[in-house]
C-alpha cells in the first residue's frame, strides 16, 4: 500500500468552520474563505479598521468610501457577527441607575440660595458632630436639589465653581477647614 500524499479534491477535511459549521479548510481564525470574507465586510461596516485585513492597505481618507462600497454591494446588515444593537429599554436595570432615578424624582426642582443654605445647615446640625465631612454635605445637597449648579447660587455677580467655595463664602453661617489628608470639613457657626 502506498500512503503518499495526495492532493485530490475528494479528500476529507477534518476541520469545521466556526462561522458556518461546515467542513472546510480554515484559516488561523477558524473560518473558511466565505466566512472570512463576511467577517471582513462586517468589520468594515462597523468601522473596525484596525482589525480588517482589507482596510489595512487603504489610505485613511478612503476608508469611508470603502465602507460605503461594501454597504452598496452587500447591504448594511451584518453577515457573520452580531450587529451592535442599542438596548430596547434605554433605562438600565442596575441598582445604581434605579437609585439615581428615584433621587431625581424626589429632588426639588425649584430652589433658591436660601433653600440650599438652609438644607446644608439642617444636615450639619442633624449629624450631632462638631465637624462634618464636606463630601457628605455635598452629597446631601446634590440629592436634594435637582441638577444643582453652584454657579447659579449666591450673589448674581459671583459664579461659584464648587459647593465648597459657595458655602465657604458664608463665614457667618459655616466654617470650613482642610486637614493634612486634604479632606474638607465643615461646621456651623
Amino acid at each position: 500500500m502506498d500512503y503518499s500524499e495526495d492532493d485530490s479534491a475528494d479528500e476529507l477535511i477534518d476541520t469545521f468552520c466556526v462561522g458556518c459549521d461546515l467542513p472546510f479548510a480554515v484559516n488561523d481564525l477558524g473560518l473558511c474563505n466565505t466566512c472570512f470574507a463576511k467577517l471582513e465586510r462586517d468589520l468594515i461596516r462597523s468601522r473596525d479598521w484596525a482589525y480588517s485585513v482589507t482596510a489595512f492597505g487603504v489610505a485613511p481618507d478612503q476608508l469611508e468610501a470603502l465602507r460605503e462600497r461594501v454597504i452598496r454591494d452587500y447591504g448594511a446588515a451584518y453577515e457573520l457577527i452580531d450587529s451592535p444593537k442599542k438596548p430596547k429599554n434605554k433605562r438600565s436595570k442596575s441598582r445604581a441607575s434605579q437609585r439615581k432615578r428615584e433621587i431625581a424624582a424626589q429632588a426639588i426642582r425649584d430652589y433658591s440660595t436660601d433653600d440650599v443654605l438652609q438644607v446644608a445647615h439642617d444636615f450639619i446640625r442633624a449629624q450631632n458632630e462638631e465637624w462634618v465631612n464636606f463630601s457628605r454635605v455635598a452629597q446631601c445637597l446634590y440629592e436634594t436639589f435637582y441638577h444643582l449648579k453652584p454657579k447659579r447660587l449666591g450673589q448674581p455677580d459671583k459664579k461659584y465653581k464648587s459647593l465648597l467655595k459657595f458655602l465657604a463664602d458664608y463665614p457667618t453661617r459655616f466654617e470650613v477647614k482642610c486637614d493634612e489628608a486634604s479632606v474638607y470639613w465643615i461646621r456651623q457657626r
